[in-house]
């Protein structure tokens, strides 16, 4: 690499910085006007609720039935795929003291770190932190290529580029026994979980279709 193509490297660089704080700084905005039109709409539709069972309500019970909706609400919001998304809840990486001890070293001619290929929310600090890339269209998920795998992933030795920065997901994660990702039908003969990759893009297919569906409304 010559020193202008080092010099083009750092302009991306810092495109990709400007582009990820001025976006950064938009959604902050936009996901506190959306907090304040959930909560006013969630007092509404209690509201109603209540008034269409009976004729006399307290502000406790609507304060009660606001919960209810609002969960309800958010959830409707979440499943849009035009909220936010953060780690929750949400731990300081560099004082995380709960990572997995897994020997990947020993497994990765076998699982091809398909663990990298797993769609988890960044957390705020993160994002504010502007190591980790995250999907524009889909903030804050992490950034994956057009192979699935995180942005971040040596594609020849599958190491992680920036593992002194990597997430808390990263770190925590235990491939041996977990219960929401079957890795390993058998964790100590590697014999890897051969529907797992197919889950994960299916799974991925339908995060993104969710994003260019509503880009699509906009």
């Amino acid at each position: 690499m010559n020193s202008s193509d080092e010099s083009l490297a750092d302009i991306l660089l810092k495109v990709h910085k400007n582009v990820s704080s001025g976006l950064l700084y938009a959604h902050n905005r936009i996901n506190d006007n959306t907090s304040k039109t959930l909560e006013s709409t969630s007092f509404l539709y209690a509201l109603i609720e209540l008034l269409n069972e009976k004729g006399i309500l307290t502000i406790e019970e609507l304060d009660e039935r606001k919960k209810q909706v609002a969960e309800r609400l958010v959830k409707r919001f979440v499943d849009s795929g035009i909220g936010l998304m953060y780690q929750d809840p949400e731990y300081d990486k560099y004082a995380f003291d709960q990572e997995a001890d897994v020997d990947c070293e020993s497994r990765l001619d076998t699982c091809k770190a398909v663990c990298c290929k797993l769609p988890f929310a960044l957390s705020k600090q993160d994002v504010e932190e502007g190591i980790i890339r995250w999907e524009f269209g889909r903030p804050y998920l992490i950034a994956h290529g057009d192979d699935g795998y995180c942005v971040h992933l040596d594609r020849k030795t599958y190491k992680c580029t920036v593992r002194d920065h990597r997430t808390v997901p990263c770190r925590g994660f235990d491939c041996r026994n977990n219960k929401t990702w079957h890795v390993w039908d058998d964790y100590e003969k590697k014999i890897l979980n051969s529907e797992l990759e197919e889950r994960i893009d299916r799974d991925n297919i339908k995060i993104y279709s969710s994003c260019v569906s509503n880009k699509s409304k906009d």
